[in-house]
């Protein structure tokens, strides 16, 4: 199994953590199943993907931080423009950052392996030429169209309720909405090439 699955394999169950919460924040518009447990909804989803996808797609690698794919960008700017190679000083007038910006974004650039520094002499201007390509971007957590889509094989409205899922958290009133398929076969929400 790809180190990124083992790693979205937890995020997935984080995330489903964080779509209880917000259950349970929202509970007075929540509906309750017979056994008292709250009802997620898709709005719960909704919400916590809108604050989490980004940071679960750049946890797996699916992903690239936008402040690192710009100074990759702009390096292949500048040796675009017939230069063998990009400086600090380059970027910092390219991108209007400061210097400790632009190091910051070029040090996670290089340990990305998206930049290579030609410069291996300590305290000389860095001479940045592109690395590996910058992968395109890839929606690991899905759309809630789609999660409905795949939960029920139905369209949805960001209304409809997630079923609940067999289990609770232990106390007889659990907040556990079911996004999977029984068993929580997660294959099924992992992009190919993560599986």
């Amino acid at each position: 199994m790809p180190p990124a699955a083992v790693r979205l394999r937890r995020d997935f169950k984080t995330v489903l953590t964080l779509i209880r919460a917000h259950a349970l924040l929202h509970q007075a518009t929540r509906q309750q199943a017979d056994d008292g447990r709250i009802v997620a909804t898709l709005d719960d989803y909704v919400a916590v993907r809108e604050l989490v996808a980004d940071l679960v797609a750049q946890g797996v690698g699916a992903a690239v931080k936008p402040e690192t794919r710009e100074v990759v960008k702009a390096v292949g700017t500048v040796i675009a423009s017939g230069r063998e190679h990009a400086g600090t000083a380059d970027l910092e007038k390219l991108l209007r950052l400061d210097r400790s910006a632009i190091s910051r974004r070029v040090k996670g650039a290089i340990a990305d392996r998206y930049l290579r520094n030609l410069e291996e002499r300590k305290r000389q201007p860095a001479r940045l030429v592109l690395g590996d390509p910058l992968p395109e971007e890839e929606t690991v957590l899905p759309e809630p169209q789609r999660l409905v889509h795949m939960c029920t094989g139905e369209r949805g409205d960001a209304a409809s309720p997630i079923p609940p899922a067999h289990t609770g958290n232990g106390d007889g009133r659990g907040i556990a909405p079911s996004l999977g398929p029984p068993g929580d076969d997660l294959d099924d929400f992992l992009p190919a090439g993560l599986r």
